[in-house]
C-alpha cells in the first residue's frame, strides 16, 4: 500500500471515533437541581417577583457552569443561554419572555 491510502485509512479511523464520542452525551448527569431552580424561576415569574427570579436564575447559572465543567454536555450548552437570556429579560421587565425562555429550558433538561 501506499503513503497516501495508509495515511487516508488512519485519518478515517480517528475521524469515526472522533464522531461516536461527540454523538454522546453523560448518562450519569444529575438535572433535578437544574429543573428545581426553573421551575422555582417560572413561579417567581409568575408572581412578577424579580429578585426571586434573578436570584434563581444566578444560582442555575452557576449550577450549569459547574455541571459543564465535569464534562460536555449539549444539553447544558443549550440551556445556559437561555437562563442568561431570561435574566436579561425579566430585568427589563418582560416577564412573559422570560417565562417562555425558561419554559423552552426546561423542556431541553427534560
Amino acid at each position: 500500500m501506499s503513503f497516501k491510502k495508509n495515511w487516508a485509512i488512519l485519518a478515517m479511523c480517528l475521524l469515526s471515533v472522533n464522531l461516536a464520542f461527540a454523538v454522546g452525551e453523560p448518562l450519569n448527569q444529575d438535572l433535578s437541581g437544574l429543573v428545581a431552580l426553573s421551575e422555582k424561576m417560572i413561579q417567581a415569574g409568575k408572581q412578577a417577583d424579580s429578585t426571586g427570579f434573578v436570584t434563581a436564575a444566578e444560582e442555575a447559572s452557576s449550577l450549569a457552569k459547574e455541571e459543564g465543567m465535569k464534562g460536555n454536555s449539549p444539553k447544558l450548552q443549550k440551556v445556559s443561554p437561555k437562563f442568561k437570556a431570561a435574566k436579561k429579560a425579566v430585568k427589563d421587565g418582560d416577564f412573559d419572555k422570560g417565562i417562555k425562555l425558561i419554559e423552552e429550558a426546561l423542556a431541553v433538561l427534560k
